[in-house]
């Protein structure tokens, strides 16, 4: 709701969100679509979404002019075109029957801000899940493949728990059993790349591909890169012989090209920019522009492969930060977890000399209940913990050294430990289970 003074303004001229509307302000006018007013946003600053896609706030003011824009006649200070966001209601294109030539993609929905769209008479965003809404949204996608699409869950990204990706893994199973060719799961971007890790280990044995897609802008801005991601991601499916798991995001702030990453070699590396999925120490599967280009070696299709499903996840697993300044009690919130994974410095350091010892020996006692798993924070480059002393000493306690991203070290051992005995993880953390031959 705006202030008292607005609504009454736009009561009496019969404006409801989602209308066109003319705002003057002294010489200058804006056009646009009213939006509704952001719960934290100023009562007195109206919202209008331009025709280019980007919302402006328009602070009201004594003598300003509010006009129906289907009424007005005006020239918009914003060479608008007169485009009207069409409101909740509004039909949508109509699903073809599906076309026997083309393949099949499931589009299963977790949350995020890719199939979301702005409800212009509740003034609130929601999510568009069904296969008419997002057909609605990306009619391009039936020009690629039949599209089948249903709603997991609708949470934030950073909510996910193991619960989740099991249902995500349970249901990639149910859609490639009723015949599915692939599967696209749109995914909030900030725990995207957990998911993916999750599920190449999960799927065992996958006959066909399973690409995770995100925005980092939402579908009613002009910037959005929700178009690109889906589209891409979609095309990979339909026109390649990739079987896997993989995540599908902008390769660069254009919009010319996605990439294919692999879903345990990559890491989200930036808060807010279209490129910030990077391939770490591995590269690109592929790239997805005008034609589609193989980056990296792959596994391909098999329809006599049968997909295994391997769900179990050990909850007691956590991450730890290594820092100067340790403090010894940290360890004790560990005393009963079954795995830690160590973010060490540099080649895989930890804080246990000069004035560090009672850190190391906790450390130390921790070891013998507990699999600990040493992955460093450097980011780029591999884990050596036979360099210093500082790391033969952690391996001489048993610290496993891992030369992976620690999220990715997080996901596997939480995997390992839930479906394997305790001796047995251990040894397979160090052994290679991607089926992309890349990942771990």
């Amino acid at each position: 709701m705006y202030s008292k003074r607005i609504e009454k303004i736009l009561k009496a001229k019969k404006i409801s969100i989602g209308d066109g509307i003319l705002v003057k302000r002294g010489r200058v006018a804006f056009e646009g679509a009213l939006m509704p007013r952001h719960e934290f946003g100023d009562k007195d600053c109206l919202v209008i979404k331009l025709d280019d896609g980007y919302n402006i706030g328009i602070k009201f003011e004594k003598g300003m002019e509010i006009k129906n824009r289907a009424v007005s006649g005006a020239v918009s200070f914003s060479n608008a075109k007169g485009n009207v966001p069409a409101k909740t209601g509004a039909p949508h294109p109509k699903i073809k029957k599906p076309d026997q030539s083309r393949p099949t993609v499931s589009i299963l929905h977790t949350g995020g801000t890719i199939a979301s769209r702005v409800d212009y008479e509740t003034g609130g965003v929601v999510a568009s899940f069904g296969p008419e809404d997002l057909v609605g949204m990306y009619p391009e996608l039936m020009k690629i493949a039949n599209i089948e699409s249903r709603l997991l869950s609708n949470i934030f990204s950073e909510d996910m728990r193991f619960e989740h990706y099991q249902l995500m893994a349970k249901s990639v199973s149910e859609e490639i059993e009723k015949g599915a060719d692939g599967v696209i799961i749109t995914h909030g971007t900030d725990t995207l790349h957990y998911t993916a890790c999750a599920l190449a280990f999960m799927l065992r044995d996958l006959p066909s591909p399973v690409i995770l897609v995100g925005a980092q802008r939402s579908s009613d801005r002009g910037s959005s890169d929700a178009f690109l991601n889906l589209t891409s991601a979609a095309r990979f499916i339909a026109e390649t012989d990739f079987s896997g798991v993989g995540i599908c995001m902008h390769e660069s702030l254009d919009d010319k090209s996605c990439l294919i990453l692999p879903a345990c070699g990559t890491r989200k590396m930036h808060s807010s920019r279209r490129d910030a999925f990077k391939p770490i120490d591995s590269k690109p599967i592929a790239r997805v522009g005008e034609k589609i280009e193989f980056m990296s070696d792959y596994r391909k299709r098999d329809e006599n492969r049968k997909l295994k499903l391997k769900l179990g996840m050990e909850k007691k697993v956590g991450i730890l930060k290594l820092h100067p300044n340790m403090d010894p009690k940290i360890i004790d919130a560990y005393k009963n977890y079954k795995g830690l994974v160590l973010e060490g410095t540099g080649l895989g350091h930890a804080p246990i000399g000069h004035g560090n010892e009672k850190f190391f020996n906790n450390l130390k006692k921790l070891a013998r209940t507990c699999v600990l798993v040493m992955t460093t924070q450097t980011i780029y480059g591999r884990v050596n913990m036979n360099v210093y002393s500082t790391g033969r000493m952690l391996l001489e306690i048993g610290v496993i050294p891992c030369s992976m991203l620690p999220e990715s070290a997080f996901i596997k051992l939480a995997w390992l430990l839930g479906n394997f005995k305790k001796d047995e993880a251990r040894e397979m953390m160090l052994k290679n289970f991607s089926e992309m031959r890349q990942g771990f």
